[in-house]
């Protein structure tokens, strides 16, 4: 749909709500909620954006407006959920620069409409699109992530960046895929958005590797989340960890195979984590700290 035009009617009534988390998205969001047509309970929360985000949403009649300043992502994550009022009791979670196909959005309907379900969370999968393809091997394709879920029984952790949900039951798994646009607004804009994870994760980084090695027994976990997750930590304490990160996205998961796309896709999730590795260093060893000092030598007269 073009942003610009009159405002949209669902075309359907399912069961499931929809909470959809934005900054700054005009690029974005009239794609993504014209995919959610489905629900008939779309929350929007905003951190405050700078453009039409907001104005665009508000043209969507299915769709609530809520708006809530930035601090830290599972607090935001957590209110969304938890404060979100919703006329559904299971709610998708999903990001502006997502979209829900046609398999992906009956899949959804389907488990909503079910009488009982043993489950109170779902976990599926997703198709990292850029260069107009789908870079299925050098994004780690699969990665599960835990979207559909019954907010009442879910909490995200607390992290930085990256969070994942707790869940107080069992979880499922989705058959279909949602399809994630990440550079759809533009490298410019890729790259300012790592510039800002980069941050948390070094500040995450720094208070893991503050607490040690956790045990190397969850890299064998059953659920791909936690192993996830423990890979994630163990490489907080790895050197060259921007160099391991293209050999292995590169070489040993087939990113070459992804063609020049996927070299160009290697090539900027390996400086993402240099920027990463160089903020940790940056904390850790206090480098603003030592340049003062250094400074304050020079000024002396000394040597530098």
């Amino acid at each position: 749909m073009n942003p610009d035009t009159a405002t949209p009617t669902p075309t359907a009534t399912g069961n499931v709500s929809v909470l959809v988390l934005t900054k700054d998205e005009e690029g974005n969001i009239a794609q993504c909620l014209d995919g959610l047509m489905f629900s008939n309970d779309v929350l929007v929360l905003d951190s405050f954006s700078k453009d039409r985000t907001v104005e665009i949403a508000r043209r969507y009649s299915n769709v609530r407006v809520m708006q809530r300043e930035f601090d830290t992502e599972y607090l935001q994550r957590n209110y969304g959920l938890h404060q979100g009022n919703y006329k559904n009791p299971w709610v998708y979670v999903c990001d502006a620069d997502e979209r829900v196909p046609d398999d992906l959005r009956e899949e959804l309907l389907s488990v909503a409409r079910a009488e009982s379900c043993p489950h109170v969370g779902f976990r599926l999968r997703y198709k990292n699109i850029f260069m107009g393809k789908w870079i299925r091997h050098a994004s780690n394709y699969p990665v599960w992530l835990i979207r559909l879920v019954r907010p009442e029984r879910v909490r995200y952790e607390v992290r930085e960046t990256n969070v994942h949900p707790i869940i107080d039951g069992t979880v499922g798994e989705l058959h279909g895929h949602f399809i994630h646009y990440s550079f759809n607004a533009g490298l410019r804009r890729w790259f300012l958005k790592h510039n800002f994870y980069s941050d948390r994760e070094a500040l995450e980084a720094v208070r893991v590797r503050q607490k040690g090695l956790a045990s190397l027994k969850t890299l064998r976990h059953s659920d791909p989340i936690i192993r996830r997750r423990a890979i994630k930590n163990l490489s907080f304490f790895l050197k060259g960890r921007a160099f391991l990160r293209f050999v292995l996205d590169y070489i040993f998961r087939g990113g070459f195979l992804d063609g020049v796309a996927g070299f160009r896709y290697c090539a900027m999730i390996s400086m993402y984590e240099y920027w990463i590795e160089l903020k940790i260093r940056e904390q850790e060893r206090r480098w603003t700290t030592k340049n003062e000092e250094c400074v304050a030598r020079m000024l002396r007269g000394e040597p530098g």
